[in-house]
C-alpha cells in the first residue's frame, strides 16, 4: 500500500460487524461473505467503525498504541497489512482529500 499521510479510511456501507472475546466477525451483506478478525484486527476495525467521518492512518496508530504495548514500527506494519487486506476485500475504502492529492 502506498502511504498517503492524509488518506481517510472508511468502513464500507455493506459491512456489518459483531464482536466476541476472540475478535470480530464482519459480514459483507452485498457479497454474502463473512470474515473473521483476531483480537488486534478487531480493535483496528472498532477504531475504524467508531469514526463516522473516517480515520486517518495516524488515527488508527494512535488508537491502537494506547491498547497494545508494541514497537511503533511493528504496529505500523501490522496496520498497513490489515488495511491492505480490508481494502482488497472491499470492506473499507480510502479517500484522499483534494488539497492533499498528488499532482498529475
Amino acid at each position: 500500500m502506498k502511504a498517503i499521510p492524509n488518506s481517510v479510511w472508511k468502513v464500507s456501507n455493506s459491512a456489518r460487524s459483531t464482536y466476541t472475546q476472540d475478535g470480530a466477525v464482519i459480514l459483507d451483506i452485498q457479497k454474502g461473505l463473512c470474515y473473521s478478525l483476531n483480537v488486534v484486527a478487531a480493535k483496528a476495525w472498532n477504531a475504524l467503525e467508531s469514526r463516522q467521518g473516517g480515520s486517518t492512518f495516524q488515527d488508527l496508530i494512535d488508537s491502537l498504541r494506547k491498547q497494545f504495548d508494541a514497537p511503533p514500527e511493528r504496529l505500523e506494519a501490522d496496520i498497513t497489512e490489515h488495511l491492505e487486506k480490508l481494502e482488497k476485500a472491499g470492506l473499507v475504502h480510502r479517500s484522499v482529500p483534494q488539497h492533499t492529492a498528488a499532482p498529475s
